[in-house]
C-alpha cells in the first residue's frame, strides 16, 4: 500500500480500480483529454449521470477502468463535495481516499490537507503516461465551489442540473504545501512520486550570491547582487501579504535560497512534485545539509505557474500555504526556479528562523 501526499504519484494497478471516499460527501468524475478540459456532456459523472465509458459512480466509490474511457481520454479526475452542497470541508471530518484494484485490496491511500472555507475539492487524477497509468495526489480546494471546477475544467454548472460541459481555461499550476516543522521535531519521510523524467531547459536559480549563467526565460538578473527580478519579486509579493497582516517582512537568506533552488532542480531532473524526495529527504535535511540551523522552517512548492504573481496568487488561496507565508515567527525567506519536467516550471520557497 502507498501514501501518498499531494502531488506524488504511483503506477495504477492493472484493470479496473475503484476510488472509494467514506463520509459525508458527493463524489463525482471528470474526464478530460490532454488540453485538460472536458470535452462533452459524457465526461462529467455525477449522481444524476452516474456512468459513462469506463467511469461508473456508486454512491461512495468511483470505478475507473482505463482501458474502457473514450479514445482520447488521458485523464480522470475524482472531485468531492459536501453532501448537503454548502457545508465548507473545515466543518467536516477530513476526507480520507483510498484507491483498491480489482480484487478490493488496498493499493494506495491519501489524506488531502486540512481545508477550511472550501466547498470543492479534487482529491486524485488517473492519469496516462505514454503507455502506463498512474494515480497523482491532488488535494486542491476551491473556495468558490463548483464555479471553481467550471473554470478550470470547462465544466458549464447552471442552476437546475450540473451537467452540459463546455470549453474552459486548462487547469491551474500544482501547489502542496508543507506545515511549518519546529526544531524539536522533523519531517517523517514518506512515499514520493512525481511526473516521470523531464525534458527542455533543466535551469535554475535562486535567490542568493550573483551567478553569471543565464537566466531562465521570464526570469531576468535583476543587476546588483545577481539576483533574478522574477524571484525577487515573489519576495516582495510575499512581504506584501504579510504586511497586510501587520507581520514583519521576510529577509533574503543565501543559504535558504540554495536550499529552495536544489529542490526545483532535483524536482525537475528526478520527475517527481512533492516535499519529499525519492531518497526520503525533507525541507529540514536540505536546509540543515547547508548549515542552516533552525528554530522554525517551512516550505512551499508548486508547479506550471509562468509569473511571480501567479505563483503568490495560488499559494495565498490555498490554506496550507497562505498560513505558512504567514507565520509569524519566521524572519528569512529562499526563492529557488527551475525550467523543465512535465508542468514546466517548478517554484520553491523555503522560510527559516535561525536559533
Amino acid at each position: 500500500m502507498t501514501e501518498l501526499v499531494p502531488g506524488a504519484n504511483a503506477p495504477l494497478p492493472r484493470g479496473p480500480v475503484s476510488v472509494r471516499l467514506i463520509g459525508p460527501f458527493d463524489l463525482c468524475a471528470l474526464v478530460t483529454a490532454a488540453h485538460g478540459k472536458v470535452d462533452g456532456d459524457d465526461d462529467f459523472v455525477f449522481y444524476n449521470q452516474p456512468a459513462t465509458a469506463g467511469v461508473i459512480l456508486n454512491g461512495d466509490e468511483v470505478t475507473v477502468d482505463p482501458e474502457r474511457l473514450r479514445p482520447g481520454a488521458e485523464r480522470v479526475v475524482i472531485v468531492a463535495s459536501p453532501e448537503d452542497g454548502t457545508t465548507p470541508f473545515g466543518r467536516l471530518p477530513g476526507p480520507v481516499v483510498t484507491l483498491h484494484d480489482r480484487r478490493g485490496n488496498l493499493s494506495a491511500h491519501f489524506t488531502p490537507p486540512p481545508l477550511s472555507n472550501e466547498t470543492v475539492v479534487t482529491l486524485i487524477e488517473i492519469y496516462r503516461r505514454g503507455a502506463e497509468w498512474k494515480v497523482r495526489a491532488v488535494g486542491q480546494g476551491y473556495a468558490d465551489g463548483l464555479a471553481g471546477l467550471a473554470r478550470d475544467f470547462g465544466v458549464d454548472v447552471d442552476d437546475d442540473s450540473p451537467g452540459a460541459p463546455e470549453a474552459a481555461a486548462p487547469p491551474p499550476g500544482l501547489t502542496p504545501a508543507v506545515p511549518r516543522q519546529d526544531a524539536a521535531a522533523s519531517a517523517a519521510p514518506v512515499p514520493a512520486g512525481g511526473p516521470p523524467p523531464s525534458w527542455g531547459d533543466h535551469s535554475a536559480a535562486g535567490l542568493g550570491p550573483r551567478d553569471d549563467r543565464p537566466a531562465p526565460d521570464g526570469a531576468g538578473w535583476a543587476g546588483e547582487g545577481g539576483i533574478p527580478a522574477m524571484l525577487a519579486q515573489v519576495v516582495t509579493l510575499t512581504n506584501i501579504e504579510r504586511g497586510r497582516e501587520g507581520l514583519a517582512p521576510l529577509a533574503v537568506d543565501p543559504t535558504l535560497a540554495a536550499a529552495a533552488a536544489e529542490h526545483s532542480r532535483d524536482m525537475v531532473a528526478r520527475g517527481f512534485f512533492a516535499h519529499t524526495s525519492p531518497d526520503g529527504r525533507t525541507v529540514s535535511d536540505r536546509v540543515t545539509d547547508l548549515g542552516y540551523r533552525y528554530a522554525r522552517v517551512a516550505e512551499n512548492i508548486a508547479a506550471g505557474q509562468s509569473t511571480a504573481e501567479e505563483v503568490v496568487a495560488g499559494w495565498m488561496q490555498s490554506p496550507g500555504h497562505r498560513a505558512n507565508i504567514l507565520i509569524p515567527q519566521l524572519r528569512q525567506i529562499g526563492v529557488g526556479y527551475a525550467v523543465g519536467g512535465e508542468y514546466g516550471t517548478y517554484w520553491t520557497q523555503v522560510f527559516g528562523t535561525l536559533l
